[in-house]
Formats: C-alpha cells, sequence, structure tokens
C-alpha cells in the first residue's frame, strides 16, 4: 500500500514534468496510462485496507459505471467503424484514407470469422494456432499503442495559449476547385484569426499570421495565397499577414514559416501554430524537429470524420517510427514461433 502511494507520487510529478517539458510525445500518454493504473492498484488497495463494506459497494458501483460502457464499446466497435465508415463514405470523397474506418470494422469481423472457419476445416493444426497467436499479440501490441496516442491527444486538447504570442503558422490542406478554401482550411484560418482577436482585445498587441501553403498539382495558385485572402476578406489587416507558398508538407510548412519569421525578426519563441485538432499532435513534432519549440490551436472536427482523421494520424506516426515497430513486429514473430516449436 505504501509502496503503490509513493509510485502514484512520481509518477504524477514525472507525468507533470514531461506535460511541461514537452506534451507532444508519446511518451506522455505512456506515463499518463501508468500513473492512471497505478492510481487504480492504489485506490483498489485502499478499499481492502479500509474494509468498509458501505464503500467498497460504492467503489464496485463507480467501476462497474466506468467498465460497462467500455465494455460495451468494444463488443460493439466493429459495427460502430462501419457505420462511421458509411457516413464518412457518404459525406467525403472516395479516397483510401476516407474509408479506414469502414475497412477496419469489415476486418473486425471478418478476420476472427475467418480464424474459426480455418479451426472448424482443421483442428489442432499448429500452423493456424501459430498465426492466431501471432495476429493476438499484434492486436495488443497495436491497442498498446492507441491507447498512448488517444491519451497524448487528450493531452494535447488541455493547451490554451498565452496572450504573448507574436505570430500564428496556419497550416494549409488544400482548395476547393484549385481556387477556393476549404470549410476544412477555412476552420484552420479562423482559429488563428480568433486568437489574433482575443490577444488584442487584452493586451493591444497585433499578432502577425503566417499563411504557410504552396501550390499542389491540381491547385491554380498557391494556398498561402488564397488563404491570405480569405483573412482579408474576414477583416485581417494586410501587414499583419506573411505567406510562405513554397512549403509542400507540414514538414515544409513549419520550415519554411521559421525561415520567413526570422527574416523579419520574430522571436521564434513567441509563436503558435493553427491546425484541425486531430493533426496538432503530429504537427508539433515536425515544429520541433526544424527547431521552433512551439505549441499549436486546433481547430474543431466534425465528430463523423474525427475517427478517420485520428486513425489516419495514428498510422502517420507509427510510419514516423516504423523502424522501432518492424523490429517489435519481428520480435513478436519470433517469440510465437519459439513458443511453437
Amino acid at each position: 500500500m505504501i509502496f503503490a502511494l509513493i509510485l502514484s507520487a512520481i509518477l504524477t510529478y514525472v507525468s507533470h514534468r514531461l506535460i511541461q517539458k514537452n506534451r507532444y510525445r508519446l511518451l506522455c500518454g505512456m506515463v499518463a496510462n501508468l500513473t492512471l493504473i497505478v492510481y487504480f492498484v492504489t485506490l483498489s488497495l485502499a478499499m481492502i485496507a479500509i474494509n468498509q463494506p458501505v464503500l467498497e459497494s460504492a467503489y464496485l458501483i463507480l467501476l462497474a459505471l466506468i467498465a460497462i460502457p467500455i465494455i460495451l464499446l468494444i463488443v460493439a466497435s466493429a459495427y460502430l467503424f462501419i457505420f462511421n465508415g458509411l457516413i464518412v463514405w457518404r459525406r467525403e470523397s472516395h479516397s483510401l484514407g476516407n474509408v479506414l474506418t469502414l475497412v477496419i470494422g469489415i476486418l473486425l469481423i471478418a478476420v476472427p470469422a475467418g480464424f474459426r472457419l480455418l479451426n472448424s476445416c482443421w483442428p489442432n493444426s499448429k500452423p493456424i494456432a501459430f498465426l492466431q497467436n501471432i495476429s493476438i499479440l499484434f492486436v495488443l501490441y497495436l491497442v498498446f499503442w492507441v491507447l498512448t496516442f488517444l491519451t497524448s491527444f487528450v493531452i494535447t486538447k488541455v493547451f490554451r495559449p498565452k496572450s504573448d504570442q507574436e505570430y500564428a503558422i496556419v497550416l494549409g490542406s488544400g482548395l476547393i476547385g484549385g481556387t477556393k478554401v476549404s470549410p476544412l482550411l477555412g476552420s484552420r484560418i479562423q482559429a488563428a484569426i480568433d486568437l489574433q482577436k482575443n490577444q488584442f482585445n487584452q493586451t493591444g498587441r497585433m499578432l502577425t499570421i503566417v499563411m504557410s501553403s504552396g501550390q499542389g498539382g491540381d491547385e491554380k495558385l498557391a494556398e498561402g495565397v488564397a488563404m491570405k485572402a480569405y483573412a482579408l476578406e474576414q477583416g485581417v489587416p494586410e501587414d499583419k499577414i506573411l505567406v510562405d507558398d513554397q512549403s509542400k508538407n507540414t514538414y515544409e510548412n513549419m520550415l519554411f514559416s521559421k525561415q520567413l519569421l526570422d527574416e523579419h525578426g520574430f522571436d521564434l519563441k513567441k509563436g503558435i501554430f493553427a491546425t484541425n485538432d486531430y493533426h496538432v499532435f503530429r504537427a508539433a513534432g515536425y515544429a520541433r524537429l526544424v527547431g521552433l519549440d512551439i505549441n499549436g490551436i486546433g481547430a474543431k472536427t466534425s465528430s463523423y470524420f474525427l475517427p478517420n482523421a485520428l486513425i489516419r494520424e495514428y498510422i502517420a506516426i507509427l510510419l514516423n517510427h516504423k523502424r522501432f515497430h518492424l523490429i517489435m513486429a519481428g520480435l513478436m514473430v519470433l517469440l510465437s514461433a519459439l513458443i511453437f516449436i
């Protein structure tokens, strides 16, 4: 019991320090999840030590209220993914990225059904048992990182920007018809404009907005130029807008914006970037990669599209560390092989 209390205190301190230093790391999510688990164990041990039937009953009821929705969500996850996938398919473009939840939902039903069929046709087959064991390990591994990523995502949502910013970088996301700012991109620009207005009302100092994005192959002008025109229509003074019209991805958004800000003499530490909420975590990694130690604000994403967007971000983060995950996958295969030898 005493050990659990000490461990809880240590993990709470470590979590706080990690988040203060850099909230945009998966390590923050890992430590936060571990802290929650230790809290649960500590509280359970405390209930046992107190040995009060009324408190124990209340605690069990609380656990049931938490556990039952989680269990129901897990059981129905395949059908919820399929339902979400169909909504995204109906409302968005029919791209590969927009069918992720639909594909995952189908796989969650098809894979277990496939293994049941194989086991009924070839009972006690070691190769099938081997493949099934590997698939379970892979799923558990992915679930671990999903929970880590989701907790890390929630941590980034807690951030509130200070009112001393000199600039805000808005990340591009594509134009409609090659010329028009899309609603998604418009929400990013509006997040920066709202921050600009709020800071000016509080301090009398107006930050500069950097519109960052180049021209895509299917676009008639650079996104940064269209973004500037959109901001001017919203009443942003022209002298408070800078344009990066060369960047092609998030890494270049940060790199070229940093160079532009440096040329104009801005304090690089007093800035922020604006994107959609699901993209903040990964974009912050690129900001730090180019030497911009800044936080991000996220424009709200439509609730129906958020699961799909988060899965895409999760996959992108996994691919950023593909060597590590490939090594871990190889170790899991090796472990399974050793068990079945």
